[in-house]
């Protein structure tokens, strides 16, 4: 069963029941419990995240409303509104109190996504792991293991993160986060494309001064017949740096496009419980953003430095 219609059968059931309570007769404290949840329950379906998770936190105050699944609605409510913190804490609390619940193992999940929200990457990735070992038949495990590459691309550790992307697109191709996996491994190919330009480029380019130098030497020591090797190299070695600074000229304008088309998009399928700037989305546009304008310096820092040679 999706995790949105296990949500929906609790608010159904939950409120069916609330409801009853309130139809009877009842004292004030039981009438005010079961408004503050009804209220609660209403925002949540509502998709009013904030208000949710004010009116379900009211509502868990009251004994009658202290159940493993207005918990539950509460810690969703609060991954959906970005109180990460909030939502870590009450999954622990959660974990202790109701251990047999049936929704124990998506407040697991909740708690290591919850983790990876607060940039606690290395916790992350350990209690992730440990939900796919435990659940490894469960619908959130493909998700589990997105975020945990996530965690591992976040940290830079770009080698476990591209096998974690890959065995996702493999074997889980139709599940939501594929194509944002897919993406990751297309960044870290360019990323590793672009790190070898960028080292081709710097030792060419020293490669290149140290070759003129050696040839305005040998043309003052020996006259220009002598120098015609030296200068041939030199050739060479500007035609090569060219060659480099169009090929990295050329990665910078790619990654402006790709900003300028992700700045288009509403949302993106890997984002879920995050409308903030914690966003995959957010974050992507940011790096490359940040990359591009890197490389373009170092270009122009390149060029400032030939030139005052």
């Amino acid at each position: 069963m999706n995790v949105r219609k296990i949500i929906a059968a609790a608010v159904a059931g939950t409120v069916l029941s609330a409801g009853l309570v309130y139809a009877q007769p009842e004292t004030a404290g039981q009438g005010t419990s079961s408004a503050a949840f009804v209220q609660g329950a209403d925002a949540f379906r509502s998709g009013e995240w904030m208000s949710a998770v004010f009116l379900l936190r009211k509502a868990v105050s009251y004994p009658d409303n202290f159940t493993a699944e207005t918990w539950y609605m509460l810690i969703t409510a609060e991954m959906y509104a970005g109180e990460y913190k909030s939502a870590f804490n009450d999954c622990e609390m959660y974990m202790q109190k109701f251990p047999e619940s049936a929704y124990i193992s998506y407040v697991y999940y909740h708690k290591g996504r919850a983790l990876f929200c607060l940039g606690e990457y290395e916790k992350s990735v350990l209690l992730l792991s440990d939900f796919c070992h435990q659940y490894p038949d469960h619908e959130m495990y493909a998700s589990a293991l997105f975020w945990i590459a996530e965690s591992f691309y976040a940290g830079f550790n770009y080698n476990e993160a591209q096998g974690l992307y890959a065995r996702l697109v493999n074997d889980f191709p139709s599940d939501s986060k594929a194509p944002a996996a897919q993406y990751r491994i297309e960044t870290i190919a360019q990323r590793s494309r672009e790190e070898k330009l960028l080292y081709l480029l710097k030792e060419t380019g020293e490669e290149y001064l140290s070759a003129k130098e050696e040839y305005e030497k040998q043309l003052r020591l020996s006259g220009a017949e002598s120098t015609m090797d030296v200068r041939r190299r030199l050739v060479d070695l500007q035609r090569r740096n060219a060659e480099l600074e169009k090929q990295v000229s050329d990665l910078v304008k790619e990654k402006e496009n790709l900003v300028a088309q992700l700045e288009t998009e509403k949302s993106h399928p890997a984002v879920e419980m995050d409308n903030s700037k914690g966003s995959f989305n957010y974050n992507m546009i940011k790096e490359l953003k940040e990359k591009a304008q890197l490389m373009q310096n170092m270009i122009d820092e390149k060029n400032a430095e030939g030139e005052s040679k």
